[in-house]
């Protein structure tokens, strides 16, 4: 296994990081093309430079992975509060910190290397050390790669079903 290191977004990371978007964009648009697109090149740097208010954000995680001096992947986290309406809801864990992870991403060079493991590790460990309780994520319940990943390397266990129906 390589040696992966996790850091902060940095300028000029975009380039590298709108690859990685369009290799996993790709993936799931193959795997259910009436559910996801693959993302356009066009510009997709440029989007992905421009998000700095959003990684400048105390509540906010936007992590790099890179292997040798590569970017590998990319996790961005959020700290969801406690919600003021807790004491009327069935959820449980909306009475505490919550970390949601919404984006983890590895490159195809670097799938099934321990990337994207190090990426949430590290995102755990920050949602931890900021209050939070639990951890949540969402993935496509079709996909023979995430899911496994989820469940099984990384200890998450499934708690909801979101639902469709095309209109």
């Amino acid at each position: 296994m390589p040696e992966v290191t996790v850091r902060e977004f940095q300028p000029g990371d975009g380039e590298a990081l709108a690859q990685i978007i369009r290799e996993n964009t790709g993936y799931y648009a193959n795997l259910a093309p009436d559910y996801f697109k693959q993302a356009d090149a066009e510009g997709l740097p440029e989007f992905v430079e421009s998000d700095n208010e959003w990684r400048a954000a105390p509540e906010n995680f936007g992590r790099i992975a890179e292997v040798d001096g590569e970017v590998a992947g990319y996790i961005e986290a959020t700290i969801q509060a406690p919600m003021d309406t807790a004491q009327w809801q069935s959820q449980r864990d909306l009475a505490a910190p919550r970390l949601f992870i919404g984006f983890v991403q590895t490159s195809d060079r670097f799938k099934r290397m321990g990337v994207a493991t190090h990426l949430v590790e590290a995102a755990e460990e920050w949602g931890r050390q900021n209050g939070a309780k639990v951890a949540t994520c969402d993935t496509y319940i079709d996909s023979p790669m995430s899911v496994p990943f989820w469940e099984k390397r990384m200890g998450y266990t499934r708690r909801a079903i979101v639902l469709r129906k095309q209109l």
